[in-house]
């Protein structure tokens, strides 16, 4: 049999983490075939995108509105597809209140509704836990506290490790010798970006003073970007990884990257900013004391956090300064760094998720 599997992506780190699922997926399907949504990993594995991929890639609630009739135009694209193809499931990578809706849609036709990588409800509230039942029939979660919280709503739901791991990278051992680069990470968003650079210039010449070597990462795809005008090319690096290996310490951006940054050792301090429409609008759902990952996953605050208002040039390299001069605080991170990859269950996360879906699809037949 041939099957054939409906996925959406719509930001970076799930496309990285769609792709490694699709791999795991054609060697226990040899014969798959891929449509959906995704970035330039995806498309490597064979997926069939049916929008451009970096117009999906936007995060924020007044930024959502703004481009509300791209978004919409995909969701009635992808619903047509689903609905008059012959797929096997649909998986929806993150991106929940597109893929909610999408599958809701899949569901209804008696396609299989598989969510990896799963909505945050433990941060927004489960009021939308009923939603998330009513468009998902297995949830496969990333996060091992996951399980227990979407069980309780009596979801179907697998813990089967975070992806992020199936890359070498993050599980060798942590660099003792890093140099003194500080690497900064506005973010891989072009959104993102045009908040964030502003902030740079200043914190780029306060770390010059301190004979630091600051260095901008930046995703290849946004290297034209407007804002990247008033950096020189040598303070601009398209390896983030790389450097947050190397790096003395750094100033990242809320969301993936502080995960990659804890698991590649790095001492860092996390900020972020956005419309305040869409601050005001997601500081009234959110109920958690803390919002980078791995704040969460330890259960306290270890990395500083400087969101909004907070989020200033001043405020920004005062935090990393104190940071640099307070080795008790660097060793703390470092000590709760190692905790957070006892907690992600180890490499192999894609070849579980593959397995969980094959038993899953096969025991519906």
């Amino acid at each position: 049999m041939n099957y054939s599997f409906f996925l959406v992506a719509g930001d970076p780190s799930g496309d990285a983490h769609a792709a490694l699922l699709m791999k795991e997926l054609k060697i226990i399907f040899p014969n798959a075939i891929f449509t959906g949504i995704g970035g330039p990993y995806m498309l490597a594995e064979g997926l069939n995108s049916l929008v451009h991929f970096d117009s999906m890639n936007i995060v924020g609630f007044w930024e959502v509105i703004k481009h509300y009739p791209f978004l919409k135009k995909a969701l009635n694209l992808c619903e047509h597809e689903i609905s008059n193809g012959s797929y096997h499931a649909f998986i929806g990578i993150d991106y929940p209140g597109f893929n909610m809706r999408l599958g809701a849609i899949a569901k209804q036709k008696g396609i299989p509704s598989i969510c990896y990588i799963a909505p945050q409800l433990w941060a927004w509230g489960s009021n939308r836990a009923q939603q998330v039942k009513k468009s998902t029939d297995l949830i496969m979660t990333v996060f091992p506290f996951e399980q227990a919280y979407f069980s309780s709503f009596d979801i179907e739901t697998a813990f089967v490790g975070h992806p992020i791991l199936d890359n070498p990278l993050f599980i060798h051992e942590f660099s003792e010798h890093r140099d003194n680069t500080i690497c900064l990470m506005p973010g891989s968003r072009s959104q993102e970006l045009y908040k964030h650079l502003p902030l740079m210039r200043p914190i780029i010449e306060e770390c010059k003073k301190r004979d630091l070597k600051p260095l901008l990462c930046i995703p290849e795809r946004l290297i034209g970007h407007p804002g990247l005008k008033q950096f020189s090319q040598d303070e601009i690096s398209t390896n983030a990884r790389e450097c947050m290996r190397t790096a003395q310490a750094g100033i990242v951006k809320i969301g993936t990257s502080t995960l990659e940054a804890a698991l590649l050792g790095m001492p860092f301090i996390s900020y972020y900013k956005t419309s305040f429409i869409s601050y005001l609008i997601a500081k009234s759902k959110i109920h958690l004391h803390s919002i980078s990952l791995p704040n969460i996953l330890l259960d306290k605050n270890l990395i500083p956090e400087l969101i909004q208002s907070d989020a200033q040039a001043q405020s920004l390299h005062n935090s990393l300064f104190s940071l640099l001069d307070d080795p008790i605080a660097i060793q703390n991170q470092v000590q709760g760094f190692h905790e957070i990859r006892n907690l992600l269950g180890g490499p192999g996360a894609s070849k579980r998720a593959a397995f969980t879906i094959e038993h899953y699809l096969k025991n519906r037949l």
